[in-house]
């Protein structure tokens, strides 16, 4: 299993990163090969409650990695603002900027890691 750490930059009221959350739940191609949660950190010390700031998806595949990674950039290529997109897993961040066959591919690759199982 894969956990990756799905943030939008930037997103101060973080609308953007609620969007995301459930259009990912939403997904028919994701089913149920992602957990989704929404990461919420401490309000401040002017704010009522917390704030969704990332979102986690754990997949259980290589395959449900790149469904992944092809759900966020419809949603992206979707939006008026092209987001920049930061995916994280295990320490490591690549940035989702663009949804050419070529972009999404090496961000699967990075996400991957060495094994290239996406587990």
């Amino acid at each position: 299993m894969a956990q990756v750490l799905i943030r939008i930059e930037p997103d101060p009221d973080a609308k953007a990163t609620r969007s995301l959350y459930r259009a990912l739940c939403r997904d028919p191609d994701l089913g149920g090969s992602a957990g989704l949660s929404l990461r919420e950190s401490a309000p401040a010390h002017d704010e009522l409650g917390p704030a969704a700031d990332a979102v986690l998806a754990v997949v259980n595949s290589g395959v449900a990695l790149g469904a992944l990674v092809v759900a966020i950039a419809s949603w992206r290529d979707s939006r008026s603002t092209k987001w920049t997109v930061a995916l994280e897993r295990d320490g490591l961040t690549v940035e989702l900027q663009g949804s050419s066959r070529e972009e999404l591919d090496r961000i699967v690759r990075a996400l991957e890691g060495p094994r290239g199982d996406g587990s």
